[in-house]
Formats: structure tokens, sequence, C-alpha cells
């Protein structure tokens, strides 16, 4: 196999070591040209440095089947070098290449679907002029057809559980989970598989996508994972939800929920948005965490009240009639049960808002007036976020304006506090103010001024 350089020169490709590099050298016939082609060259010498090494680390779970090559694209970033080159290896193998001095990109590619690189398929790496070998690993685990993982925490913590699998043929698989370990399957038949946990004792629960039941389909080339998450709380310590009902408006997710703690030390909350069966229906699939709830109001508190929201993407139509998901936590990692509200099941009317307008007090402070009526008088309070230029919380720029909130507790009745911007945001990052109001059966409306100039 021979590489090509920018300039058009080929050379055989190194492996594991610069030794068969060396070997061509040393056999290479030389060339006498003509004294304006500079005299004698050896037409197979590659170029010098930097070189790119990539390693591949490739394990295989009991049963599976490891791909016979892996095949790997580099290229260079910028473009300007117009190198772009694919490179199929033995996974066994270590693959040397000379590159000249750029920022690269290396891909992955046509992986088998059971067969997963940890920290994902991308790699970056800056080659220099002064630099000899840089080295980029992949470590590939090749997976069975279907793995069950338990990861548990918290107190009192279950030793293992039983698993239940099922397949639309009537086929049925059951067994022993034990915590905090995986096992593999490598019987069960591709299609789709409905999987379910039991023997999770009282004081704990499940805290991952689906709760203890999940629905996948596994490929007939296998790799399907569940991993089980699950939460195990001290029962006399674990936070009480005794409240929770939320609302959608112009796609946001609002919500309030009041919780007790016995000792006082809430920290934060999980939030989501689901199908009602436990399964998220947000764009990635993820719950969000939200701490910082003993600060403030909710320091030293054992009883909180918490209004929130998330700008979720997702269009109304889609928000009203799925379920706001809530599960709150201490500082000693006991969680509370997870509570549900469906949206749209909120009784009476929306608080109406009358008058809304968020401006620039010099470069200070922005200062909001808000005027709301509800007829049940029954409004919780309300939460405030804050659109600002893009990159002024993160610091790089994505293209997309920031999205700062003010406080993670929320705000009780109406009076949305001053803005500084003194601080880590400056008067000219405001874009706009954005406020979320909710009464107590989850009633919301969202406003938002985006001129905070007049």
């Amino acid at each position: 196999m021979q590489q090509t350089d920018s300039l058009g020169r080929r050379w055989p490709t190194p492996r594991r070591s610069l030794i068969a590099a060396a070997r061509n050298r040393a056999a290479a016939v030389l060339l006498c040209a003509l004294p304006l082609l500079g005299g004698c060259q050896d037409a197979t010498e590659p170029p010098g440095p930097p070189y790119l090494a990539i390693v591949t680390d490739l394990s295989t779970w009991p049963g599976a089947v490891a791909p016979a090559t892996i095949a790997y694209r580099v290229r260079e970033l910028s473009g300007s070098l117009a190198f772009d080159e694919r490179l199929r290896i033995p996974p066994q193998d270590t693959i040397i290449i000379p590159v000249p001095p750029a920022s690269y990109l290396i891909e992955a590619v046509d992986l088998p679907t059971h067969c997963i690189p940890r920290n994902g398929t991308d790699r970056g790496i800056v080659l220099g002029e002064a630099d000899n070998t840089g080295v980029v690993r992949y470590q590939i685990t090749c997976r069975g057809v279907l793995s069950l993982a338990a990861v548990v925490d918290g107190w009192d913590v279950d030793a293992s559980y039983i698993y239940r699998v099922r397949d639309l043929n009537g086929g049925e698989w059951t067994g022993i989970l034990p915590a905090n370990d995986t096992l593999v399957l490598n019987e069960i038949p591709p299609g789709t598989l409905d999987i379910q946990l039991g023997g999770v004792a009282p004081n704990c629960l499940v805290s991952s996508d689906g709760g203890p039941r999940r629905r996948l389909d596994v490929d007939p080339a296998g790799g399907a994972a569940i991993e089980f998450r699950i939460n195990c709380s001290s029962v006399a310590r674990r936070p009480r939800l005794l409240e929770l009902a939320s609302g959608a408006s112009f796609g946001a997710s609002i919500f309030q929920f009041r919780v007790f703690d016995p000792d006082a030390d809430l920290d934060g909350y999980t939030w989501d948005i689901t199908d009602c069966l436990g399964n998220s229906i947000l764009p990635d699939r993820r719950e969000r965490i939200r701490r910082g709830l003993r600060g403030g109001r909710g320091a030293l508190s054992d009883t909180l009240t918490v209004v929130g929201a998330y700008e979720v993407g997702l269009p109304q139509s889609v928000l009203r009639g799925a379920c706001t998901e809530i599960r709150v936590f201490d500082q000693q990692g006991n969680s509370s049960e997870i509570a549900t509200h469906r949206i749209g099941s909120a009784t009476g009317f929306a608080p109406s808002v009358r008058f809304f307008n968020a401006r620039l007090d010099g470069t200070t402070a922005v200062r909001s007036i808000l005027e709301v009526s509800d007829p049940e008088q029954d409004i919780v309070g309300h939460f405030v976020a804050v659109r600002l230029r893009d990159g002024a919380l993160s610091g790089i720029p994505d293209g997309t304006p920031d999205l700062g909130i003010m406080d993670p507790l929320g705000y009780l009745g109406t009076t949305v506090v001053d803005i500084p911007t003194t601080g880590r945001i400056r008067w000219d990052d405001v874009y706009a103010v954005i406020v979320y109001v909710i009464d107590r059966t989850g009633n919301v409306i969202r406003v938002e001024d985006a001129d905070v100039f007049r």
C-alpha cells in the first residue's frame, strides 16, 4: 500500500514503527538527475516529520464479532491543503503516516453498529513543524446482542435485580442483574424487545429514561444496550414533593412545585418532558439538572416553593398533552419520588399580562415593570431569563444568543427584580428579557421584551 503527499510523491505506508520505511530507504535505488534537479534523490524515501499515528485498542464482549478492519478518515481542517485520506487497517495494527503541519480531524467511519468507540468517533490534533509524531488513540468495544446494566448509588442499595425480556413472538428470558454490573445476553434474537426491571426496593427508584420498563429494537448486528440508573435514598431523609403544576406557552415549559425536606439541605432538581409513560420527548432525550436551591430564600428552608421554566424547542401542539416530570434531590444524594403533571390539565383561567416593559437604566441595570391580572387570584410566581450576546456567558460564540437565568428558585409574586449589568453581564450584552408566570393549577403565560432601550 502506498500513500501520496501534497506534492504528489508516493511512499510505502509505515506501520507499527518506522522500520519498514528505513528498510525501503536502505534498499532504494538512487536516481541521479540532471544538475538542475539537484543531483541524486531517493525515489522511495517518504517525507520527514511530522507523523500522525493512529492506535486502535479493540476489545470484544463474549459472543460478539470483531470487524476484520477499521476505517479511518484523516482530514486537514481548513481545507487549504486538500488533505483528505481514508485508511483501512486491521484492528490490531497501528498506522503511521507523514502529514503536512496543520490541524487535523480524524474520524472512525463505517463501524459496525455493535462496535462503540469511547468518547465518540471524532478526534482532533494539531501538528506543527517542530513536532515529530502525534498519537491519536481509539478504544473501541464490540458488544453482544443485548447488554443490561444497573448503575446504583445512594443509601441502602440493592444487591441485585430481576430482569425479564420478551419479544413479539412470545419468547421470554429472565435472570438476575447484579447492581453496578453489566450483563451481556447473546442468545436473544433481533427484533422488538420489551425489557422490565423488577425487585427494586421501596427506597429506590429508577431515574433513567423510561423508568423500569423499556422497549427497543435490536439490530441483527447486535449492540443494543440499556442502562438502568437507580437512586436509593434514606427513607427518613428523602425530600417529598407536595405539589406540582405545569403548563406550556409559546413552546416554553413552565412549572411550579412545593417540596419538603426534613434536613433542610435541598440541592437541586431534575426536569423532563415525557410521553406520560416515562419516556422523554425532548430532542436529545435527556433530562435537565438545575442546582442552587440552597441559595437565597432556599437557605435553611425545609419547605420551599420553586418556580422554573425551560425553553423547550418543541411546538405547542407537541407539548400539550405531554407530561412534566420533576424529581428533587438533597445535598446527601437523597431523592424524592418522581412527580408527574400533564400539560394542559390546568383548571380555571390563565394569567393575563396587561403591561410588560424591560428597560436599561443607564449602564447599571435592566429594570422591568410587569402588570398581571388573574381571575382566580392564585398566581404563584414567575421565572426570569435573559437573552444575551452570543458568547457572553460561555465565552465561546456558537452562532446563537446565550440564554441565562436569574435565580434557579424563581420568584414568588409578580414583582420582577432588577437585572444588574455591572458584573459578568454588561449593559450591551442584554438583548431581551423573558418572564414566565404560573398559577397554582398550571395556567401559564410567557412574555418577552426584545427592546431594552425603550
